[in-house]
């Protein structure tokens, strides 16, 4: 029987990929990821590749079925960790693949590498995923839920259904302090990274990449990322 290894890329770039996800890459008979992932591995891929877009998924899924059935090793490239906002929920909801197929390869998220820099302890706070097709009215109850119960929220935006700008506004409608405290990270661990804060308020009026992670944390009168 073959393999599929769901392997965390990191965030982006290649100093955070570790040497689990790398020897997984070498050893895998087939490797599938975005074209961004897939450049992380450049030499390292002794395999056949595949690239994945959105629109591919469903039909790459059945393909990467197939493969392992064929007592393929394959190696699926998820950005960031599998677990959070990564292609483990994909894979265990197509129903194609059973528990014993799937191996889980940790990675470094953009929610850790967000709270590093921020020198944030996030052992309490509340996580977030608002990406493509999460982006759902009981979420954003849940959402405001935790800022009413003055949770530090750590959270990954959609760009085009509810980015940091919509998020904003969503509180403010619901009453929340223009002043809480607001940051947002774009691009971690890349060239062009950036560290922004500002207040709820402020915010509605900026935009942001993509790649981007935000921070939410109420008032307490002192510097809180310092």
């Amino acid at each position: 029987m073959g393999k599929l290894d769901i392997v965390g890329v990191g965030p982006g770039s290649a100093d955070y990929i570790t040497p689990a996800a790398r020897n997984c890459v070498l050893q895998a008979q087939l490797v599938i990821g975005a074209q961004r992932s897939l450049s992380l591995f450049e030499g390292d891929i002794k395999g056949e590749k595949m690239v994945l877009t959105a629109k591919s998924l469903a039909e790459t899924l059945k393909a990467t079925s197939e493969a392992v059935k064929a007592g393929k090793t394959v190696a699926l490239l998820s950005t960031g960790d599998p677990g959070f906002s990564g292609l483990l929920h994909t894979v265990q909801e197509s129903g194609l693949f059973s528990p014993e197929q799937i191996n889980v390869v940790p990675g470094v998220s953009s929610i850790q590498v967000c709270a590093a820099r921020l020198r944030l302890n996030w052992e309490s706070a509340r996580l977030f995923t608002f990406h493509e097709g999460q982006v759902t009215e009981d979420q954003k109850e849940k959402l405001l839920q935790a800022y009413q119960r003055g949770n530090t929220i750590l959270l990954l935006p959609d760009a085009r259904g509810f980015a940091p700008k919509d998020i904003a506004a969503f509180l403010l409608r619901r009453d929340a302090d223009k002043e809480t405290q607001v940051v947002v990270c774009e691009n971690l661990t890349l060239e062009n990274e950036r560290v922004t804060m500002m207040s709820l308020e402020r915010l509605q009026g900026q935009t942001f990449g993509a790649l981007s992670v935000m921070v939410i944390k109420q008032p307490t009168g002192h510097e809180v990322y310092g």
